[in-house]
């Protein structure tokens, strides 16, 4: 769980004994929901989540607690409603996707069923009656849980993307049939839009399956010119195979009249398009690009912005950054800075903004300045700016190269996700160093020379493969990864999106780095090595590794021992802390 997911989620619950007594205030409420579940009084549990719900509509943990209680009682559909309300209410929770995927099969054990056989018969692919029985698609399209993750957030198992892409190419064939098409099954279908267009459209497709697409494309777009008639059905698994953009005089579909669930999906593939491409002039330029380097990689991020995201946190409670910092590294010897007004946050290459929003809602009295390379990514995180933090976040274009010329200071830089693409992630860092103000805190992100391994041995793979970063050839690549040793490259989160998978194994630029080479620069520029985000459950026995032998987490040198020891310690990358002298 993330340092945002940690300071949202719900407190512990009280421990048993008698029900607390009060006047039924929501925090009473609580823990009273919370006794009665923990004597396994789960009809007195569910009336007091009920209570506590009537009172406080949007409390993220009582609609997760209930659900909870209700899975207990084998009421699988309403505890889904309940886990999705929770997740919508609080989208920072989808991270945790372990979790997440368990509950799912929890609640709908169709889906782990359909998720076997998917997989197990793949590449041959199943229809709706071989993946989920009888029932047919009625055995998971309207689940509150399966739809909110579907319209959320892309699979990050491959057994989930591999029923998910039989079922589309199940709909499709379906689709070809003139039978009577119900409201639930149109939904289902916009539904699976909504995903597909998520994931960039990164699911294989056959080519007889791309052929039908072709055909389907060309009777929509003779529709679009002569002014006939269009089948809501067949405009929704188009859009499961290709953007609604793609089509000529796409733009005509907003003209006419279509369902709520297909006209989510205009709004998602058509019109908010349209706004990106307007607030592109609205961006400010703040630096020249000119390095070479810096060239490629902005024109990688205008093809494909990173991340593609749908939700931005909720229910943050903004707390001071020293007060973060000491919860977090309670034996490490920074210098508080004392600010919790005017907090000055300076994130270079900021993408699509998400992590930009995340700092402005953490600290109290953040003020961002998020800049980066690609108009595209920063035309979509104003887009998904929200209202109330216009005033605190500012959009800039611009290269952390030249950003010394910019004549201001901060009192803290996030950059966790651009000095691995850097031709020398020392020397942006160096740069950067420049405009933090004395004491200022540093976060910062590397990629790992031991840890990468399997990423350097797949992108080894492709090079000698011949693939390109096309969209056909990385659909292509995936699943033939997927048949070699190398397949286990899926382990990491950005196999499941096509700009994710291209920033993972397609990079114009990946520049890794050793915890020897972070103690040199730390060392040589008068840095205070604060320490690493580490992430339960590893976290503890890091901690309990450290102690064991009598070590400071605080000593670079024991970090270099320990990953020596523990090559995948820092499979993701290194996050680290650090403060400037002063």
């Amino acid at each position: 769980m993330n340092r945002k997911q940690r300071r949202a989620s719900p407190k512990a619950g009280p421990k048993q004994g008698s029900a607390p007594r009060g006047d039924g205030s929501a925090t009473q409420l609580l823990a009273q929901a919370l006794h009665h579940e923990h004597a396994r009084k789960l009809d007195d549990a569910t009336r007091a989540y009920k209570r506590l719900l009537l009172l406080k509509p949007g409390h993220a943990e009582a609609h997760n607690n209930l659900g909870r209680v209700l899975l207990a009682q084998g009421k699988l559909s309403e505890a889904s409603a309940c886990f999705a309300r929770s997740l919508a209410l609080m989208p920072q929770l989808l991270e945790q996707y372990g979790v997440v995927h368990a509950t799912l099969l929890a609640v709908l054990p169709a889906v782990g069923e359909a998720m076997r056989r998917a997989f197990n018969a793949w590449p041959e692919r199943l229809s709706i009656e071989q993946l989920f029985g009888p029932a047919g698609l009625a055995a998971i399209g309207e689940n509150p849980l399966l739809l909110y993750l579907l319209h959320s957030a892309s699979p990050r198992r491959v057994d989930v993307e591999r029923m998910l892409t039989c079922l589309r190419l199940a709909l499709l064939n379906d689709a070809e049939g003139d039978g009577y098409v119900t409201e639930p099954a149109l939904a289902f279908c916009c539904v699976m839009a909504e995903q597909c267009f998520i994931n960039e459209y990164i699911f294989a497709i056959t080519p007889e399956e791309d052929a039908k697409v072709e055909r389907l494309k060309v009777i929509l777009a003779d529709a679009l010119t002569s002014g006939a008639a269009i089948a809501p059905l067949s405009l929704a698994i188009y859009a499961m195979y290709r953007p609604l953009h793609s089509l000529a005089d796409a733009q005509a579909l907003i003209e006419r009249t279509w369902p709520k669930a297909l006209d989510d999906v205009l709004t998602q593939q058509l019109r908010e398009p349209a706004l990106e491409r307007q607030l592109r002039s609205s961006i400010p330029y703040l630096t020249p690009i000119e390095d070479d380097v810096s060239q490629k990689v902005r024109q990688q991020y205008e093809e494909n912005p990173y991340p593609r995201w749908v939700n931005a946190a909720g229910g943050i409670k903004p707390v001071a950054l020293d007060a973060y910092l000491r919860g977090k590294f309670p034996t490490a010897g920074f210098i508080p800075l004392g600010k919790t007004e005017s907090l000055d946050i300076l994130v270079p290459g900021c993408g699509t903004g998400r992590q930009a929003i995340a700092l402005a809602q953490d600290y109290q009295g953040a003020r961002v300045l998020a800049v980066d390379l690609s108009l595209s990514s920063l035309a979509y995180a104003k887009r998904k700016l929200p209202a109330h933090l216009s005033d605190r976040l500012d959009y800039a274009q611009g290269d952390i190269l030249n950003l010394g010329a910019i004549g201001r200071s901060f009192d803290m830089i996030d950059v966790t996700g651009v000095l691995h693409h850097m031709r020398d992630p020392f020397e942006g860092w160096r740069i950067l160093l420049e405009l933090l103000r004395p004491g200022g805190i540093m976060h910062l992100g590397f990629y790992s020379e031991i840890a990468r391994g399997d990423v350097v041995a797949a992108r080894d793979f492709i090079a000698g493969q011949g693939y390109s970063a096309t969209p056909e050839d990385i659909r292509r690549c995936r699943q033939d990864l997927l048949q070699t040793p190398l397949g286990g490259v899926s382990r990491y989160n950005d196999f499941f999106s096509m700009s994710e998978c291209r920033d993972l194994l397609f990079h114009v630029q990946e520049t890794r780095v050793s915890i020897p080479a972070l103690k040199s620069f730390i060392d040589g520029h008068g840095l205070k090595f604060i320490g690493f985000d580490l992430h339960e459950p590893a976290a503890q026995e890091i901690r309990a590794f450290f102690a064991s032998n009598g070590w400071s987490m605080s000593d670079l040198g024991k970090w270099e021992a320990l990953e020596t020891k523990y090559p995948n310690t820092f499979a993701g990358m290194y996050q680290l802390w650090v403060q400037k002298s002063g």
